[in-house]
Order: C-alpha cells, then sequence, then structure tokens
C-alpha cells in the first residue's frame, strides 16, 4: 500500500475521531426522571368528579333507614306530663304484677335513640345516642324495673312508661322533687354503670360532641390550593395533626400484634412490606395506589410525613358529599371543587368519606372486600342491617380514639384496636329465656356472630373472587361481560372472575394471621396463602369463621423464590409501555416489559425496606404462581331473622318433626318453626340474587371440612360430646 493511501486512512480516522468525539462508543447517560408533578397529573385529568351516591334504593325509590326513621320520630314526640305516680316499693309492685311482670317477651321497641327536644332545649351540644333497649333488659336480667321505677298512677297506664312521660323540664315549680330529663337520664345511666362497673362513664364514652359551623371559622381565599386548606386546619387542629401523625391511616404502616411471628413489630404495613393478589404492592405505583391516602403528594419514596400542610383534612370530614381525589395524582384533589366551601362544611365522618376508599379498594368497586361496595353508601336493610336500618356511620363501630382506628382486616398487618360483635351485643346475644336462645348463645363458643348473621357475601354486588396477571398485555383481546354485567378481562392487569350472593369459605379462626411479606421465600410448586387464618378443630380460642377466598395467578421471581413487586404505573411502567405498544402486542414484548418492571419494582421495594435482609434484586427471571387470600367478612349483615336456620347447618334436623332427639318429646313446641326457620334463600332468589344453587341446602358448613366427623348432633362436639349424645339412635314419633 502506498504511503499516499496510508496517510489519508490516518486522516479520515482522525476526522471522524474528532468528529464524533473520545466518548461516542459509550451511550450517554438517560436524563435523571422529573419529580412527579401531582398539579400537573390533576390537570391531565379530563373528566370531572363523580357526583355523590345518589340516595336512593336501585329501584329508584328514596332511601330511608327504617329503624332509626321511627327511633327518632319517637324520641321527638315528648307526651303529656305525668303528674302522679302510684306510692309503692318496688316489693309491692312485684306481689301487685305476680307472673305479669313485664320480660323481653313484652318489648315492643328493641332500639331506642335518645334525643329528646326537652333535653336540646337546654343545650345542643352532643349527637344523639344510640340505645340497645333489648341489650339492656337482658343484662338487668329482665328486671325492667331497674329503669322503670314507677308506674304513672292512671289505671290504663303501661308499667313501662318513658322516662319522657315523667322527667320533662329541669326545675318545675309544681313538681319541685323531681328531676328534670337531662339529670334523670343522667344519673340514672351513669349511676348504673358505676354500680356495676360497666358501661360508659364520661361524656363523649357515650356522646360524640356536634362539630360547631365552620362557615365563620374557616379563613380562606377563593380557590385555595389543598395545601392551603390543610394549613387554615392547623390554625386551630394542632393536637388533631399530631395524633393523626403517629395513626395507621397517615404512615399507612403500624403495629402488627396479629400476625405469627411478628407481634412485636411497629413498621409492617401497606408502605413497607405487605403484598396482596390484587393490585400487588405499593413501592414503584405510588401516584396510583396513594390516591387513596389521607395526604397530598405521596409520589415516591421521599415523600417526607414529617410535614403536616401534606396531611388531608378533608376526605375524612367532607359533609357534602362533593370531595373526591384524582385517581392517578398521588392524593391530589379535583382541581374543580370548592375547597373553601368544602372546608366550610366539615363534619364527623360519614360512610362516604370511608367508603370511597374502603369500598373502592382494589382499583373498582366491590373489587376487594367481599362486603363492602358502593351499595352500602345507601343500602337496603336486608343488605345490612347496621347502616340501612339504623343509618350508622362506620365509627359507629369501628370507634375512634386520638385518630387511631379500631378494627383489623386480614388482608394488612396494621391494627389500632380490635373490635367485635360482642363488643355491643355481648357474649351471650340471643336475649332471651327460650330453648332455643340457650342453644343459640351455647353456639356463640363455637361460632363468630357473622358466621351464621352473614350467610352469603356480595349479596349487593358482584366482587372479585379470580386475578389471573398471567394474561396481562393483549390488547387485542376484547373484554366479555358475565352475567352479573362485569368485565372478564383488561389488558392492563389480566383475566377476572366475579360472584354474587357467595356462600362464604369457613375456617378456624382465632385472631392470629399467618401472612406472606414482601421478601418472604415461597414454594412455587405449590399454592401460596398469602394470608391464613391461623386456628384449629382442637384449639379452644378458635371459632368457625366466614372468608372470602380470593385467588389469582400473580407473578414470583423464579431464582429467588420471591413474589415479585411490578412497577405498573408511571413513565417507564408496564401499563405505560404496552400502552405505546401497537396491538397485536407480540408475546417477547411482554415479556420484555415484564422483566423491566419487576425489576424497578424490586428495587424500589427495597429502597422502602433496607433493614429487609430477605429482599432481592430481580434475578431477571420470573414464573408465574397461584396464590389465595383469606379476606375476613363482618359487614352486610342481616336481619336476625334472615339468619341461617338449624336445619341449615345440622343435617340431622332436616327430617326430624321434633326436638325429642335430645329432649323429651313435647308435641306442642312448633319445631319446625324452631328448627326450620331461617335464610330464605327462595325469596332471595326472588329478589334477583344468584343463590339456586343454596336452596334447600342442609349441611351449610360442611362440618368434615373443619374436622368433624359429621354432624355434631349425631358425633358431638370438638371439645366434649353433646350430654345426650346416647339419644341420638332414638326412634321420634
Amino acid at each position: 500500500m502506498s504511503l499516499w493511501l496510508v496517510g489519508l486512512m490516518v486522516g479520515l480516522g482522525l476526522v471522524l475521531y474528532a468528529y464524533q468525539g473520545p466518548d461516542a462508543a459509550t451511550p450517554a447517560a438517560p436524563a435523571a426522571p422529573k419529580p412527579f408533578d401531582p398539579v400537573a397529573a390533576a390537570k391531565k385529568w379530563k373528566k370531572p368528579p363523580p357526583p355523590p351516591p345518589p340516595k336512593v334504593n336501585p329501584d329508584g325509590t328514596p332511601w330511608v333507614p327504617v329503624d332509626q326513621v321511627a327511633a327518632l320520630k319517637l324520641a321527638h314526640e315528648v307526651p303529656p306530663l305525668v303528674v302522679k305516680a302510684l306510692e309503692e316499693s318496688q316489693r309491692q309492685r312485684r306481689l301487685r304484677l305476680g307472673d305479669k311482670m313485664p320480660t323481653l317477651k313484652d318489648m315492643k321497641r328493641p332500639y331506642l335513640v335518645l334525643d329528646s327536644p326537652v333535653v336540646n332545649q337546654e343545650g345542643d351540644q352532643f349527637e344523639a345516642v344510640r340505645f340497645m333497649h333489648r341489650k339492656h333488659a337482658a343484662v338487668l336480667q329482665d328486671q325492667c324495673f331497674v329503669c322503670h321505677h314507677a308506674k304513672p298512677a292512671a289505671p290504663d297506664a303501661s308499667e313501662t312508661t318513658r322516662c319522657v312521660a315523667c322527667h320533662q323540664g329541669s326545675f318545675n315549680p309544681e313538681l319541685p322533687g323531681r328531676l328534670g330529663l337531662k339529670a334523670a337520664l343522667h344519673r340514672q345511666c351513669m349511676g348504673c354503670h358505676e354500680k356495676r362497673q360497666q358501661g360508659p362513664v364520661g361524656c363523649t364514652d357515650c356522646h360524640a360532641k356536634k362539630v360547631p359551623d365552620h362557615r365563620k371559622l374557616v379563613k380562606l381565599p377563593d380557590k385555595p390550593d389543598p395545601i392551603t386548606v390543610t394549613k387554615e386546619c392547623l390554625r386551630c387542629h394542632q393536637e388533631q395533626a399530631d395524633q393523626l401523625h403517629g395513626a395507621a391511616h397517615w404512615q399507612w404502616k403500624g403495629p402488627s400484634p396479629f400476625t405469627v411471628e411478628h407481634e412485636k413489630r411497629i413498621d409492617m404495613g401497606k408502605a413497607t412490606n405487605t403484598i396482596n393478589n390484587f393490585c400487588v404492592a405499593l413501592p414503584s405505583n405510588w401516584p396510583r395506589c396513594t390516591s387513596c391516602h389521607a395526604g397530598y403528594g405521596w409520589s415516591d419514596a421521599n415523600f417526607d410525613f414529617n410535614d403536616q400542610t401534606r396531611m388531608d383534612c378533608l376526605v375524612c370530614h367532607d359533609t357534602t358529599g362533593t370531595y373526591r381525589k384524582v385517581p392517578t395524582a398521588a392524593g391530589w384533589p379535583f382541581l374543580q371543587l370548592d375547597l373553601k366551601k368544602i372546608a366550610q362544611s366539615v363534619g364527623h365522618p360519614n360512610r362516604k368519606n370511608c367508603g370511597d376508599c374502603h369500598f373502592q379498594g382494589g382499583g373498582g368497586d366491590a373489587v376487594k372486600h367481599g362486603d363492602m361496595n358502593g351499595i352500602l353508601y345507601y343500602p337496603s336493610k336486608n343488605c345490612d342491617v347496621h347502616m340501612g336500618g339504623m343509618d350508622f356511620a362506620c365509627q359507629e363501630c369501628h370507634k375512634t380514639r386520638n385518630h387511631k382506628i379500631s378494627g383489623r382486616s386480614l388482608s394488612l398487618p396494621v391494627a389500632e384496636g380490635s373490635r367485635t360483635c360482642q363488643d355491643c351485643h355481648t357474649a351471650k346475644p340471643h336475649h332471651g329465656n327460650s330453648l332455643l336462645d340457650h342453644h343459640l348463645n351455647r353456639h356463640v363458643e363455637h361460632l363468630f356472630c357473622v358466621t351464621c348473621h352473614s350467610p352469603v357475601y356480595a349479596k349487593c354486588r358482584a366482587t372479585k373472587t379470580w386475578w389471573d396477571w398471567s394474561k396481562a398485555g393483549h390488547k387485542e383481546r376484547k373484554p366479555k361481560k358475565d352475567r352479573y354485567g362485569m368485565p372478564d378481562y383488561d389488558w392492563k392487569k389480566g383475566e377476572f372472575k366475579w360472584k354474587e350472593s357467595m356462600k362464604p369459605t369457613y375456617a378456624w379462626y382465632n385472631g392470629k394471621v399467618e401472612r406472606v411479606l414482601l421478601g418472604d421465600k415461597i414454594d412455587t410448586s405449590k399454592v401460596v396463602d398469602i394470608t391464613k387464618p391461623v386456628g384449629g378443630f382442637r384449639d379452644p380460642d378458635s371459632r368457625i369463621y366466614p372468608f372470602k377466598l380470593m385467588e389469582g395467578i400473580q407473578p414470583a421471581d423464579a431464582l429467588n423464590k420471591l413474589l415479585l413487586v411490578p412497577h405498573l404505573y408511571g413513565p417507564g411502567g408496564f401499563w405505560a409501555t404496552i400502552g405505546k405498544t401497537k396491538a397485536p402486542v407480540p408475546e417477547k414484548v411482554i415479556e420484555q416489559t415484564w422483566n423491566k418492571a419487576f425489576a424497578k419494582g424490586m428495587a424500589e421495594a427495597i429502597k422502602v425496606n433496607p433493614g429487609n435482609q430477605g429482599l432481592k434484586p430481580y434475578s431477571g427471571q420470573y414464573q408465574w404462581v397461584q396464590t389465595r387470600m383469606y379476606w375476613g367478612l363482618t359487614h352486610e349483615t342481616m336481619p336476625a331473622t334472615a339468619a341461617l336456620g338449624c336445619a341449615q347447618c345440622h343435617e340431622s334436623l332436616a327430617k326430624d318433626k321434633t326436638c325429642c332427639r335430645c329432649h323429651k318429646d313435647e308435641r306442642h313446641v312448633d319445631f319446625k318453626k324452631l328448627a326450620h326457620r331461617g335464610t330464605d334463600f327462595e325469596w332471595m332468589k326472588k329478589q334477583g340474587r344468584d343463590v339456586h344453587e343454596l336452596i334447600g341446602k342442609t349441611d351449610y358448613l360442611d362440618f368434615k371440612a373443619l374436622g368433624y366427623k359429621g354432624d355434631p348432633i349425631v358425633y358431638g362436639g370438638r371439645l366434649k360430646k353433646l350430654p345426650l349424645a346416647s339419644t341420638i339412635d332414638r326412634e321420634c314419633k
């Protein structure tokens, strides 16, 4: 090769080197992603906020909580004042009445509300008090005269006349020795509670304080932003903000006293290490998931929980029904809202405040919880006796102290207090002296109340029961509607199954839970129980409890044997990447996108769990595993008349005509009415409920699956044989 040609090639090389630069072979580092801007995300959301749920029944008629309306109507009636009462001792009164003494059987109003205008005219600072009339009479063992201590002198007057008939205005000069209604109620209630050393005695133990009118208290400019609203709240409510700072609804983590092997931890929760088989986990998906956080702007792992101006007071205290958060803006509310008006209308939380998040968990109505859905905003009494009949707000049961809310779920480890039906209904909730009451109260030792009183779940709206993430990504697949009108597919999430009016899965439960957490090793060859109730047939602390069993397919690390966290929402996430890909999406592209999503998701999970030694970066290989979660059922309680009947569970009673299997044959007992009454599935079917396979069922609980040899009436109980088990072969005629 000639020298001039060599020189030419060297010269060209130098020119090219100078043109490309010394680092041309190394690609430029990608630009750092811009911080998430919740305001910009809210602006992108073009849809207006959804309107408040209509206060109507499914058929369009006005919604009425029948028991509450009746109780309030009675409470607001003021009868004529009784001037003269019979002058007799309690002993004389009992002798006069003999066997005509009033008992529980004579009670016409088991539920009352104490909200008399006689008391309110003297000061109206507290909310009305719900009074469980039947429960008090049962606790007092039919001693009705403890409260109804005098009978009006009129011959036709009731022995159990209302308090307000004798006690009305204070300091009546014509009756100087008689207490006014307010003093009489407080002395009677508090005196009895103190004497028996049970029951509330403090003002706010019975009454909730009324929230003052905030229209003159709140000083805000027109169209304030959410942070400005919170600053105005903090001007008066710094103590409440300090309380919320340590609460689970702000931290999304907390104590886990009921999780096996983690009872003393205080750092477990959605914010850190829990996982599920719905939308899987929070890390890397913050802006979408935290649309239900009681705060503003939690968009990544660096959210400052010490910044109290980020607290969202309105999400829990709005009473206008208009407040809503943008689903994809890290908790930021819709920009169209009149936040000034909402802030001036705050009050105690109502079902909508709680339900907008808890009814909509998992990305839609009735997805997660089998017993909670949008119907519960305004349910019928048959759907939920407490909310539909007595208009309960959530905190009626989930008692709250210092912004810590009692109650717990199997799906999450955090618990700030535990609540059970017995807290209100006592350990002997069947108030009466009949043989059936005796048997039912014995059942409480082995069954949770909801086992009988919630015989089906999702009876008002279908709930999701199966979620297969392995089918996600196929944009060309068209969703189909099932018989409930619910979609069977979403390319972002995969394949679904739904069920309405479903018979629960029953299991022994002692209050403890085994759960798989992020970083826990799993056996990928078996079905993985992410949550599982602890209990057993021979465990005296266990009782039979109803559960929704949620099943599905989700990703796991094939080498590290860990459940994986996918990066679903946001730039570079599975949804954004597949969303930009033209359909049909090739399987290879779906696989590559999943790999990137798992790498990002696990990296973010490690970031928020720095002390979790089990968490590993994504190995690069994934597989799909089947998982299960047990979800407890405590809502949608049906009226007592709709609870399961004896013969629906005890097959041995289905053909019996009398009680003679264990008792002497008494033909005057209406055995069919006693043992065969129960949940009327025929009626539910006529109402459109999907319960056809439950009609005529006589082994509802499946005793063998629970560890019994068969029907306990025939084969004996779990801890001891029934007293008259030797009579099981007695012929009943």
